[in-house]
């Protein structure tokens, strides 16, 4: 019922931000087109889970950065 857990570090992830995604999707003709104002977004997220050892029990960190 109670457990003192131990947390191991199961995945770590970085997700690309808007812009990023926009530029990749446009490629080579980057200077013909313009991106929309949404599309300039440069926030990116840093995404941690872990699982207990112990119990299994499973606990996500997601940090904007």
């Amino acid at each position: 019922m109670f457990c003192k857990h131990e947390w191991k570090l199961l995945t770590e992830t970085v997700t690309k931000s808007k812009f990023e995604v926009a530029v990749a999707t446009i490629g080579d003709r980057a200077g013909d087109l313009k991106l929309p104002w949404q599309m300039s977004d440069a926030s990116r997220k840093h995404i941690q889970t872990f699982v207990c050892e112990k119990c299994g029990k499973l606990k996500r960190f997601v940090e904007k950065i």
